[in-house]
């Protein structure tokens, strides 16, 4: 049988991430998947510093998160209290024009996050992301594709399909060790520089497929077109790009490979597609 990957030892696996947690910006390891370079800029925020902006009232704060989700509707990622007696309500990428009705109606006592960008008044800038691992070769009788709903995707939205697994080989069992559902990223065309990522919320679990020889099955997707160039605003630009799985690796399995040695970091083939308005 060939054996690709390993299940960390917890069983549970959570996708890499950005956001404030305890009143801090914070971000994944240079270790993890998706790779993060550089954080969103510590500017003066007032979730990270003190402030003199009054506090949202502690016998109103359950009402204004309800008021805030029922504005946000379909393009919240989430609500709830941050440091110093503020709240934070975080959007999906490409929610600007949402961000500055929500400071309109409940001012700056309800802090905004839109993807992976500060809103303060305006578009912030993005955090910017890394170079993907090195690959290992995928070995024979053993193959996954990135299979995308659409190759077509609007600024902002998510990508959904599957990555493939199958086991070509004619006499082998192939077990995959990979996490469900499985990570999509968007980078720059022809490279492995990663420049948009899945902003939402979401866990994965382990999963270990086995495949007899001939047998394929699928496991989901998620990705999404959250900014992490660099640039100016919450959301990647019209224009194209790749998309690519890692579908097992260190980031996935955990440091240590068998016998102290890193595990293989396997990716499926990168996928051409384009973001349109």
């Amino acid at each position: 049988m060939i054996f690709l990957g390993r299940i960390a030892a917890t069983g549970a696996l959570a996708l890499a991430g950005i956001g404030i947690t305890g009143g801090q910006t914070t971000a994944a390891t240079s270790s993890s998947y998706p790779p993060i370079a550089r954080t969103v800029p510590a500017a003066q925020q007032p979730c990270t510093f003190a402030t003199s902006i009054p506090p949202v009232p502690a016998g109103q704060i359950q009402a204004i998160e309800k008021e805030v989700a029922t504005v946000a509707g379909n393009l919240l990622i989430g609500v709830g209290q941050c440091a110093h007696g503020l709240l934070v309500v975080m959007l999906t990428p490409g929610s600007e024009a949402l961000a500055q009705k929500v400071r309109a109606d409940f001012g700056p006592s309800v802090q905004i996050m839109v993807g992976w960008t500060v809103w303060n008044g305006h578009p912030g800038r993005s955090a910017t992301c890394g170079t993907l691992a090195a690959p290992t070769a995928t070995p024979a009788g053993y193959s996954s594709v990135l299979q995308l709903r659409s190759r077509v995707i609007k600024i902002g939205a998510d990508l959904t399909g599957h990555v493939a697994f199958r086991d070509t080989n004619a006499t082998q069992n192939v077990r995959v060790f990979t996490q469900s559902p499985i990570q999509v990223v968007v980078t720059k065309p022809g490279t492995r520089r990663v420049v948009g990522v899945y902003t939402g919320a979401t866990a994965g679990t382990a999963a270990a497929r086995l495949l007899v020889p001939g047998q394929s099955q699928n496991v989901a997707v998620v990705g999404g077109t959250g900014r992490c160039d660099g640039g100016i605003g919450s959301a990647l630009a019209p224009g194209r790009y790749d998309a690519v799985a890692e579908v097992s690796g260190v980031a996935i399995d955990g440091p240590d490979g068998p016998g102290g040695q890193p595990p293989a970091t396997y990716f499926t083939p990168f996928v051409p597609i384009q973001i349109v308005r």
